[in-house]
C-alpha cells in the first residue's frame, strides 16, 4: 500500500473519530445550540485518609453572550442524602472518597449530588456537565508556573495548626504572593467562617484572571495550557479541552460575574432555601433575561466607600451627565479597599458601559429572590472603594459621547 493511501486512511480516520467526539460531546453540543455549559470546580485538602473539599465552585459559561458565572458554593452546605450520616457537602466528598480511595469516582458523585440536592427544585434543576478538581500540591505548582499573584490583605490573618503544620501570618498590606503564600491565603479561616474564605478565594480568583490577562504574562500561557490538563482531575476529554481553550480565549474580564449561593445558618451547617434555588435557575435562563431586559429602564445607586468626601455625589453628577439615571448615592455602611458593580439587571451592555466609563471591572450578580422588590430588578449599584480613581473625563469636564 501506497503511504500516500496510508496519509489518506490515517486522516479520514482522524476526522471521523473527531466528528464522533464532536457528536458525543456536551460543550460543543451546547455550543452550537447555544445553551450554557456548567462546571463545578473542588478544591480539595491533603489529608489523603479523608479528603474534604475546602472550595466548591459552580462555573456557568453561557455560550450566547458570553458571559461567565462563577458561583462559590459554602463548604459547610448541609444536603440531605440518603443512606449517609453526612450532612456536610465537604464532608460528603471525604465520604466517596473513603469508599474507593479515587478522586475521579468521587468528584462524580459530588457532582451528581450538586446538581440534585444542591441546585434543584420543585420546578427543575441545573445540569453540571463536568467536574474539576484539583489539590494543594497542584494548585501550589500552577501559581508558581504563573509567577506571583498580587494581592492586597485588609485585616490581620494570624492562625497555627502545628498538628496539621499550618501557619498563616499576614499583616493588612500588599503582597506578591507565590504558590505556598496564595494557599495559605485562601485557606484562612476567620470569624465569618466559611463565607469569609469564600470572599477572599474570589479575591484571589479576581486577581488571577487579571494576572493571566495582563499582557506580561502572555508568554506563560503555553507553559500553563499545557500542565493545566495535568493538574487536574476531570471529565473533560482532550478534544474538548481544546475546544474550551479556543471559546474562552477572547473571554473579557467584564464578563464575568461572581457571586455566592445565598444562604442562612442553621446550627453548625449553613442552609439553602429553595426560592434562592428558583431565583439562581432563572438567572441563568438566558431567554428569560433576554425578555426582562429587553422591557426594563435602568437606574443607578452609587455609594461612597472611599472615605473621601463628596465623592459619591461627584460621580452622581458625572453619571448623570453622560445619561444615567442615578436615583440614589451616599455613604456606604462601612470602607471598602475595591471598588465593584452589583448587577441586579442581567444588562450586559449596559454594566459593560458603566464599566468602561469608571474604570470598574469587578462585577457581582446578583439573583437573589426580587418579586417582593421588583424595583431591584432594574438597579445597578456602583460601590467606590479605596482604589477608585476619577475618571479622566471627569477630571477634564468632558461627556462621553
Amino acid at each position: 500500500m501506497k503511504i500516500k493511501h496510508l496519509i489518506l486512511i490515517f486522516l479520514v480516520g482522524l476526522i471521523l473519530s473527531l466528528a464522533y467526539l464532536s457528536h458525543k460531546s456536551v460543550f460543543i453540543n451546547n455550543n452550537l445550540s447555544q445553551k450554557r455549559t456548567n462546571f463545578v470546580l473542588f478544591g480539595i485538602d491533603g489529608v489523603k485518609e479523608a479528603v474534604h473539599s475546602d472550595t466548591i465552585i459552580l462555573l456557568s459559561y453561557s455560550h450566547k453572550s458570553g458571559v461567565m458565572d462563577l458561583i462559590s458554593i459554602p463548604r459547610d452546605l448541609y444536603v440531605d442524602v440518603e443512606t449517609l450520616r453526612y450532612r456536610k457537602l465537604a464532608e460528603v466528598f471525604a465520604y466517596f472518597y473513603f469508599q474507593k480511595k479515587d478522586l475521579e469516582y468521587a468528584a462524580k458523585e459530588v457532582t451528581n449530588v450538586v446538581q440534585n440536592k444542591v441546585l434543584s427544585c420543585d420546578e427543575g434543576y441545573i445540569p453540571v456537565h463536568y467536574f474539576l478538581v484539583i489539590d494543594y500540591e497542584k494548585f501550589k505548582t500552577l501559581i508558581d508556573l504563573l509567577g506571583k499573584i498580587k494581592i492586597v490583605v485588609t485585616e490581620p490573618m494570624h492562625y497555627d495548626d502545628f498538628a496539621g503544620n499550618l501557619h498563616i501570618h499576614f499583616e493588612p498590606g500588599i503582597y506578591h504572593m507565590d504558590g505556598k503564600q496564595v494557599l495559605e491565603y485562601v485557606r484562612y479561616r476567620d470569624s465569618v467562617g466559611d463565607l469569609g474564605r469564600i470572599s477572599r478565594q474570589q479575591t484571589f480568583i479576581k486577581a488571577l484572571i487579571s494576572k493571566v490577562l495582563s499582557p506580561q504574562s502572555w508568554y506563560k500561557i503555553p507553559i500553563l495550557l499545557f500542565n493545566l490538563k495535568k493538574c487536574f482531575v476531570t471529565n473533560i476529554n482532550f478534544w474538548e479541552f481544546i475546544n474550551m481553550v479556543l471559546e474562552f480565549k477572547n473571554l473579557k474580564f467584564t464578563n464575568l460575574r461572581f457571586s455566592t449561593l445565598p444562604t442562612r445558618p442553621k446550627g453548625r451547617y449553613l442552609e439553602l432555601e429553595e426560592i434562592t434555588v428558583q431565583s439562581l435557575i432563572d438567572y441563568l435562563e438566558d431567554k428569560q433575561k433576554e425578555f426582562v431586559v429587553q422591557n426594563r429602564h435602568i437606574m443607578l445607586k452609587i455609594y461612597n466607600a472611599s472615605g473621601r468626601q463628596k465623592l459619591a455625589k461627584e460621580v452622581t453628577n458625572f453619571m448623570r451627565d453622560n445619561g444615567y439615571d442615578v436615583i440614589d448615592w451616599g455613604n456606604w455602611y462601612c470602607k471598602q479597599p475595591k471598588s465593584r458593580i452589583i448587577d441586579y439587571t442581567n444588562n450586559l451592555k449596559t454594566v459593560n458601559s458603566i464599566c468602561e466609563l469608571l474604570n470598574i471591572y469587578d462585577i457581582t450578580a446578583a439573583y437573589t429572590h426580587t418579586n417582593s422588590m421588583p424595583e431591584l430588578q432594574s438597579t445597578i449599584i456602583v460601590i467606590l472603594g479605596e482604589d477608585f480613581e476619577l475618571p479622566q473625563t471627569m477630571l477634564s469636564g468632558g461627556r462621553k459621547n
